[in-house]
């Protein structure tokens, strides 16, 4: 039995590559909701050599992401550049807003704020609006600019008021001090990431029905589950044991 299901294995793989590919990106996309940036890495990095192909828009995506989560900035930079050499590019606009935050991590702020107010005065209707006005919020916070970062956050919860973006700003304080936006967060227990929204909403439902406050998230292509929303992270650790008792894989995250 064992023979017979190797030998399927390896016909599936010859005959039908593009469906071992998107199962190994599934992997990739598990491995780094998980934390787990290096595999990533060592991974999406050998497909891309070995493949030699310059348009996996979904696969440098995610490895610019991993780069710029281990702080190597120039490599994040060339995989988010790569897609946006892509003019078809679904991943067109998350890639800009990555490129913007390998500028604004490294402290090259004007850079970042060229590149995210470019990504909203080409398309004034973009999804990526709120993270953009977020992220400004944050730069001119950072610049020492506390009247237009408090602008950008006005606008946020003007515009955006069920953003998950002004979760993450609402403590915001509106005095000219220096502020920690670290400080500021929420957690959450992430406990599912999909390609699929039916998919995601079907897992919250299910959640739902066991008690807990499930809610779904858009993240780059797909859709996080998360329970949840707590001021301290040691609320989070405790709701994440319990969920990772009843079979289910968890991740604390700031909101």
């Amino acid at each position: 039995m064992q023979k017979i299901r190797f030998c399927l294995v390896i016909f599936i793989c010859c005959a039908f590559p593009g469906l071992c590919w998107a199962l190994d990106m599934e992997v990739l996309k598990i491995d780094f909701l998980q934390g787990n940036y290096r595999r990533v890495i060592f991974e999406g990095q050998a497909e891309v050599e070995r493949m030699h192909l310059s348009n996996m828009d979904e696969l440098n995506y995610i490895l610019g992401l991993s780069y710029l989560k281990e702080s190597k900035i120039d490599l994040a930079q060339n995989c988010f550049r790569r897609i946006l050499n892509n003019s078809n590019s679904k991943f067109k606009e998350v890639a800009s807003l990555g490129l913007g935050d390998t500028y604004l991590v490294s402290g090259q702020f004007q850079q970042a704020e060229d590149v995210y107010n470019k990504l909203i005065v080409d398309d004034s209707n973009s999804s990526q609006k709120p993270a953009v006005l977020y992220r400004l919020s944050q730069l001119e916070l950072k610049k020492g600019n506390h009247q237009k970062s408090n602008s950008y956050w006005f606008k946020l919860k003007q515009d955006f008021p069920l953003s998950p973006e002004l979760r993450s700003t609402k403590g915001i304080p509106l005095v000219n001090i220096p502020v920690n936006i670290n400080d500021l967060s929420e957690y959450s227990v992430q406990v599912g990431f999909f390609t699929s929204s039916a998919n995601a909403n079907n897992f919250k439902e299910t959640l739902s029905a066991k008690g807990h406050s499930a809610y779904v998230e858009s993240f780059g292509a797909g859709f996080r589950v998360k329970v949840g929303r707590f001021k301290t992270e040691k609320e989070a650790l405790e709701l994440e044991s319990k969920l990772a008792q009843e079979g289910f894989p968890t991740k604390v995250c700031p909101q």
